[in-house]
């Protein structure tokens, strides 16, 4: 218990407990004693807050990017299969021979399959 009492004693402690919001706010808890012999550890605490904000940012902002292009993705396969349908239903040989037919060509379909020539 004398180290608690050591502690209230202390002039650190009475800093502390005589502050408020206004002591807060305009910064003169800056001048502390405590704050004045842990000013690097403050300062690499603010430097490292800084750097895990700016990295929450970025990595916001490319899940961001990545649904863009998952979305751009999947549009291009949608896009693809439609192509390769239209592609698949027009190189049939009867939409082929029917085509043949409207423009009154002579063309006609072989009754003989295809030779081999060696």
């Amino acid at each position: 218990m004398k180290w608690i009492e050591n502690i209230k004693n202390s002039e650190e402690f009475r800093e502390f407990s005589h502050t408020g919001i206004r002591g807060i706010l305009n910064g003169s808890f800056l001048t502390w004693k405590f704050f004045r012999r842990q000013y690097l550890l403050v300062g690499l605490l603010v430097v490292l807050s800084i750097l895990y904000i700016n990295n929450r940012y970025e990595s916001e902002k490319m899940m961001k990017r990545i649904g863009e292009l998952k979305r751009e993705i999947q549009d291009a396969k949608y896009e693809s299969l439609t192509i390769s349908a239209e592609l698949t239903e027009i190189s049939r040989q009867s939409n082929i021979e029917t085509l043949l037919r409207k423009k009154n060509m002579q063309l006609k379909t072989g009754d003989q399959p295809p030779i081999v020539i060696k």
